[in-house]
């Protein structure tokens, strides 16, 4: 298990890196029009994809049994999914090609071929999920972040303005499919067993419909406080694109560490609450740091990876990187629900979410990057705490030992942010200093600072996750 991590690490740091490089190296080059276009069409192909490539993901892992003629059909069943989606979003994007403004339709078109790589991939992902193959995860994911780094910075570099960034998206979902049916050893075989795709239906329905929510949900909020103002809109975009990577980083841990386990110990309350604990605790200790970090090293993010004009992005990064400081230990919460069989609760609670945001999104004065960022951190605190309360009312999972996950997480946060507010302070990291170094500068400081807290603080945590847990015979 100390090695499955070690995969989970690399194929973090892999996305981190590719993530950053493609995400914000491309969108310097290739400028905000051409970042548009793509960002327009991708909007609408994205919406698709809870429905097409991984709403049957967690309803394999948590599936008692699952049988070769399952993943068939539920193969079959995503692909099909996939081209019903495909094929009108293609033909509208070819037919109407300033839909949604000037050449974003043939964008669109080329977007909606992802759609199929999607359905293999959320399959093939379910499989692996199950087995606990971490290491193929992790080098499927590394494989896609570099195949996509590599498409899409050299179409920037050749001046393919908005096409880099739909070489890149295709070139990473392309090399992810692929790979991951390789490592699945998935076989196409003609079976479709409607019984197997019913029962699953109920999981599978509440993950779309909960990735459907998540998804409209910043769309519409940014309609609401950007509509009109394009440079606002994209200030927003890329700010919550920065702190989006941060919040990416504890994906893989919480996903796989979490959800196979979890799933296995229901029937058993005791080792169920035992494991969430652990998994919140470690959750928090590893990545409340991380978002601490986060809104410490925000100007110089921008200085260095985006440049002068987007300077306006480091207030917004700051409110929402400090909210999910504070967050960092419920992010597996979520996951306890749908590995206790009551997906539903994440699907209210993002809608009753949404609804929550964009009353306030009403709120926020115009033009206002901070009251916007504002708006959607409260909204986060609120969905983390409703989480708690129903996680204590459902789940019996004691307000007690959320405070103690909680208080755990925030000490290394706070050693992180102490030394290096503390080296400012004392002349150690002067302004005047190169954007990349003094970046580089805080985060050595930072963890010099937590890294040994998180270790010391992590160990009994580590020790109940790091327990496998097998299927029954």
């Amino acid at each position: 298990m100390k090695r499955q991590a070690g995969w989970i690490a690399a194929e973090t740091a892999a996305g981190l890196l590719g993530t950053v490089l493609t995400t914000f190296l491309v969108s310097r080059i290739v400028g905000p029009a051409e970042v548009g276009r793509a960002a327009l069409a991708g909007a609408v192909v994205m919406l698709a994809q809870p429905f097409v490539g991984y709403c049957f993901t967690n309803a394999m892992v948590q599936r008692a049994r699952l049988s070769d003629a399952d993943i068939a059909s539920v193969l079959w069943t995503s692909l099909a999914l996939a081209v019903a989606f495909a094929v009108p979003l293609a033909v509208a994007g070819l037919l109407l090609p300033d839909w949604l403004g000037a050449g974003v339709g043939p964008v669109l078109a080329a977007l909606s071929l992802m759609l199929p790589f999607n359905a293999v991939e959320g399959t093939a992902n379910g499989v692996l999920l199950r087995a606990y193959t971490f290491r193929v995860l992790a080098l499927r994911g590394i494989g896609a972040h570099s195949a996509g780094l590599a498409a899409g910075l050299s179409l920037a570099l050749a001046g393919w303005g908005a096409w880099a960034l739909v070489g890149q998206q295709l070139a990473f979902f392309g090399t992810a499919a692929v790979l991951a049916a390789a490592f699945a050893r998935l076989v196409p075989s003609p079976v479709l067993r409607r019984d197997a795709i019913r029962e699953m239906s109920p999981i599978a329905v509440t993950a779309a419909a909960t990735g459907l929510a998540g998804r409209i949900g910043f769309r519409l909020f940014l309609l609401v406080v950007a509509g009109g103002s394009p440079g606002l809109a994209g200030l927003l975009q890329i700010a919550f694109r920065i702190v989006e990577v941060a919040r990416e980083l504890p994906t893989p841990f919480v996903h796989r560490y979490g959800l196979p386990a979890l799933s296995r110990l229901r029937a058993d309350r005791p080792a169920f609450l035992r494991r969430l604990e652990a998994v919140c605790r470690l959750s928090g200790l590893a990545f409340a740091p991380v978002f601490a970090g986060s809104a410490l090293c925000a100007p110089e993010v921008q200085a260095a990876l985006l440049g002068p004009a987007w300077a306006g992005i480091v207030a917004p990064v700051r409110v929402l990187s400090a909210t999910l400081a504070f967050a960092a230990f419920g992010l597996p919460l979520g996951l306890a629900f749908v590995a206790a069989g009551m997906p539903k609760v994440n699907l209210w609670l993002t809608l009753g979410g949404l609804a929550f945001v964009l009353l306030l999104a009403s709120l926020v004065p115009e033009g206002s990057g901070e009251g916007a960022a504002a708006a959607w951190a409260l909204m986060l605190a609120g969905e983390v705490a409703a989480l708690g309360a129903l996680a204590a009312w459902r789940l019996g999972f004691r307000p007690a030992r959320q405070l103690r996950a909680w208080a755990t997480a925030l000490l290394p946060a706070a050693a992180v942010a102490a030394a290096v507010l503390g080296a400012e302070a004392a002349g150690v990291l002067p302004p005047t200093m190169p954007p990349l170094a003094l970046l580089a500068a805080k985060v050595a400081i930072g963890v010099a600072a937590g890294g040994p807290l998180i270790v010391l603080l992590g160990r009994p945590a580590w020790r109940e996750v790091a327990e496998p847990v097998l299927d029954k015979p």
